[in-house]
């Protein structure tokens, strides 16, 4: 007898892990990531697509400070709803089950910006279908100051008005992104990534220290800087094939309300610290003399750090310390 209950005992927990594994398992393929294309010249796209259960699909698109994203969700079930969350934020700048399935809003700084698409947990308990279309739509005005990538006669290294070609083809990355960054150093905020074989257009290219770095426009509009190591000239035939990419402002320190403060806070000190954003508590922002200023924390593995903020009275990001 105690030799059949040691064996139903060690295949009970057999079962049981098993059950855990498969659970683990199914539980990694709840969620997919889908990198937004607009088609060539639009200026926003609709989605065919749907979800079973748990499922959650992240569509990723990159934008730039001061543009309009506009979102709105056709579905064919009641419990199907998205969330909006800012590059950096550890919760949604939007949630459509609270406010409605429809948005239109100007965006708060630059940076790849995430819409997932989900079941409420009713229906999703229920394993419940959710047939839908997602139509986004980025405005192409942008307020602001004009900064374009600067270059002199002295370091100009390639452009598409002096001999160089009018679009790259990103190619090299052996399944890595490329960064798209604010200004033409490494240690320069994030804006966006692009993947292999994304086209973007030539603004010129100019050597910084040993590197060469290339301002480029991204088919959505975005303006920034990437290493020059991973740009090959495209040679399709542009008239058909590529875009006709609107050209945007880069703004580096876009002007936020204070109540965005902390979130992007999260973004800033995330970057200079090196610190996943879940990990960064930050609170709300209040006045200090002549700047507004964000109080933050996170634990390094050896203490806390704490950190601060500043804002100017206008609201632009001034530094994380």
């Amino acid at each position: 007898m105690a030799i059949n209950f040691g064996l139903r005992l060690r295949q009970t927990l057999l079962l049981a892990a098993t059950l855990l594994c498969t659970a683990g398992i199914a539980a990694a393929q709840d969620t997919r990531t889908v990198n937004v294309k607009f088609p060539r010249g639009a200026t926003g796209t609709s989605i065919d697509d749907s979800i079973r259960g748990y499922e959650t699909v992240n569509y990723r698109i990159g934008v730039s400070a001061s543009q309009q994203m506009t979102v709105s969700l056709e579905t064919s079930n009641a419990s199907n709803y998205f969330n909006i969350t800012a590059p950096g934020a550890s919760e949604a700048l939007y949630n459509s089950s609270i406010n409605g399935n429809s948005t239109s809003f100007e965006i708060p700084s630059s940076g790849t910006y995430v819409i997932s698409v989900y079941l409420m947990r009713n229906a999703a308990r229920r394993n419940e279908r959710a047939t839908y279309k997602l139509s986004i739509n980025v405005d192409n005005s942008v307020t602001g100051q004009t900064q374009a990538p600067s270059q002199t006669a002295s370091d100009d290294f390639a452009d598409g008005l002096s001999g160089g070609p009018d679009h790259w083809r990103v190619t090299g990355l052996n399944g890595d992104t490329l960064n798209v960054r604010a200004t033409p150093s490494t240690s320069a905020k994030v804006l966006t990534v692009l993947y292999e074989g994304d086209v973007v257009r030539n603004l010129g290219c100019k050597k910084v220290s040993s590197a060469r770095w290339c301002g480029v426009v991204t088919d959505t509009g975005l303006r920034g800087w990437v290493n020059g190591k991973f740009l090959h000239e495209d040679f399709a035939d542009e008239a058909t094939t590529l875009p006709a990419f609107p050209v945007r402002p880069i703004q580096v320190q876009p002007a936020v309300d204070t109540s965005l403060m902390p979130r992007y806070c999260t973004g800033e000190a995330s970057a200079k610290f090196d610190v996943r954003p879940p990990r960064i508590t930050t609170n709300a922002a209040f006045k200090s003399g002549n700047r507004y200023v964000v109080q933050g924390y996170f634990d390094n593995g050896r203490g806390t750090t704490f950190f601060n903020c500043w804002f100017d009275l206008q609201g632009n990001f001034v530094s994380v310390s």
